[in-house]
């Protein structure tokens, strides 16, 4: 039996080694497209406003990137700690080069929050690449975290051009904030407790998938204020409730 295990453990590694060595390139290519767009386009924005944008493009690109591994619902809870297919390492690999160029970003910005999130999220997309397994629910962990984002991100543009009390604005708040708590607090508990409970999943994977589920968490109260205050806002009271 043991040859065997040793045997799996290479074949994973030559894999996982060239996927890997992908991951630098494109945190790189990550980087120069944020230096890019905010010394030329964006030069009149604040740097958050340009990575706002690199992450908005990042959402869609892993969006489709997910839905491409996930055709149904269903397919979010099956085939948990299951083997990766090459459609899932392609998916991970990307995403994890793109979470390590903004990993950097927070750090440098102290932005301790999503520093402690992208810490989870890198730990688990590198551990599913290494271990060649985990591919099933890491990239739908993935697809719940990043169908939100693009509604999470134009916020925030939406605030630096201007538009935060426009009703296109109003409306995205709305979507993001029901994005959010469907996908995070309704769907995702049920893939965390199959992805706690595989004996298949490694430490890091289990702990990568409660560390996100606490984040969720903790987020999802804020975001059941935040559609108070946006139906209120529907309603012609937000003006009212000018900041106190």
């Amino acid at each position: 039996m043991a040859p065997k295990s040793n045997a799996l453990d290479y074949e994973n590694l030559l894999v996982a080694v060239p996927a890997l060595q992908k991951v630098a390139p494109q945190a790189i290519l990550w980087t120069l497209l944020y230096v890019a767009l905010r010394f030329t386009a964006l030069r009149k924005r604040t740097p958050d406003f340009t990575n706002r944008v690199i992450s908005l493009i990042h959402a869609v690109v892993a969006i489709f990137m997910c839905v491409r591994c996930l055709p149904t619902w269903g397919a979010l809870l099956e085939n948990v700690g299951g083997v990766n297919s090459p459609e899932h390492l392609e998916c991970m690999t990307l995403s994890l080069g793109y979470f390590v160029y903004d990993l950097l970003y927070c750090v440098l910005n102290n932005e301790l929050e999503n520093v402690i999130h992208h810490l989870f999220t890198v730990g688990g997309l590198a551990s599913g690449i290494i271990t060649g397994r985990s591919g099933p629910e890491l990239v739908g962990c993935l697809f719940l975290m990043e169908v939100s984002n693009p509604s999470l991100h134009a916020r925030f543009l939406f605030r630096e051009l201007g538009m935060k009390d426009s009703l296109v604005s109003t409306l995205n708040d709305l979507v993001f904030a029901l994005l959010f708590l469907f996908c995070r607090l309704i769907v995702g508990p049920p893939l965390v407790w199959q992805t706690v409970t595989n004996q298949s999943n490694t430490y890091i994977v289990k702990a990568g998938a409660l560390g996100i589920l606490v984040v969720s968490l903790m987020w999802g109260w804020r975001i059941v204020m935040m559609i108070v205050r946006t139906l209120k806002k529907l309603n012609g009271g937000g003006k009212k409730e000018k900041r106190t």
